[in-house]
């Protein structure tokens, strides 16, 4: 109110100021020299500008106020529409991507740059949720996506995409780089220790089944390819890496 009444203030003190100088013009060019012309010309700035002014200015701080506001909203309504995303994309109890948005992860990552493709399935883990109850196995899937999380790059991505099955995309179509990696996480598996509230040691194990080179080709058939090495690591007693080299020699 105080910046609107300052405002006011300057208006009329200019209005009187124009009036009295054009009066004084126009009284000196028709050598007039009347001085209720003088009293006019600053009584009637006086009365009109004021209120005209305070009704302008009045209008003028409601309309920057409600900018203000509407940009604080808007502001507010872009940084909840980037967490709603986020959370739309994320696994709810990893904190990993989901597979819808690891697909989309995927078919835009492998146009910048060579990758690869794991599949990654924990071991009898219906065994672990019958003999120690879902918690425990919702725990048992925590520790194994904070385990590969460890383990690969920050140019690559893992998500959950199933039940106990995580995929990770790897930067790269170095086929012994993708081997060693796949096998890194298998091993580091193996040594979590995970312990039930009654502190019973449960063993972790992973299966591995994995595609080198997506740069070409439909996402799907990679993911068939990765996850038929999958079954063939299973067939192969678990707890083992099985990565294919090339997709035109997939079985």
């Amino acid at each position: 109110m105080s910046r609107i009444l300052f405002k006011c203030a300057m208006v009329m003190v200019i209005s009187v100021t124009c009036s009295l100088l054009i009066t004084g013009a126009l009284m000196a060019a028709n050598d007039m020299h009347d001085p209720r012309g003088y009293m006019i010309a600053t009584v009637c700035p006086l009365l009109i500008s004021p209120a005209i002014s305070f009704l302008v200015f009045r209008q003028a701080e409601k309309l920057r106020l409600t900018l203000e506001t509407l940009n604080r909203v808007m502001q507010e309504l872009e940084i909840t529409n980037a967490k709603l995303f986020e959370k739309s994309s994320r696994d709810s109890m990893t904190g990993l991507l989901n597979r819808e948005a690891f697909f989309n992860y995927v078919d835009g990552a492998r146009a910048q740059l060579a990758g690869s493709l794991l599949i990654i399935d924990a071991d009898h883990f219906k065994k672990i949720n019958d003999l120690h109850g879902h918690y425990n196995g919702d725990g048992a899937l925590m520790a194994i996506a904070q385990c590969i999380t460890t383990c690969v790059g920050l140019q690559d991505s893992i998500a959950r995409i199933g039940g106990e099955e995580f995929a990770v995309y790897l930067a790269t179509d170095d086929e012994s780089q993708v081997k060693s990696i796949a096998e890194t996480i298998r091993e580091e598996v193996t040594r979590i220790e995970f312990r039930t509230p009654e502190n019973q040691r449960v063993p972790l194990s992973v299966s591995i089944g994995g595609v080198v080179g997506m740069s070409k080709g439909s996402i799907a058939d990679f993911f068939q390819i990765a996850d038929r090495r999958l079954y063939e690591a299973k067939r192969n007693g678990r707890n083992c890496v099985c990565v294919q080299s090339n997709i035109k020699n997939a079985a």
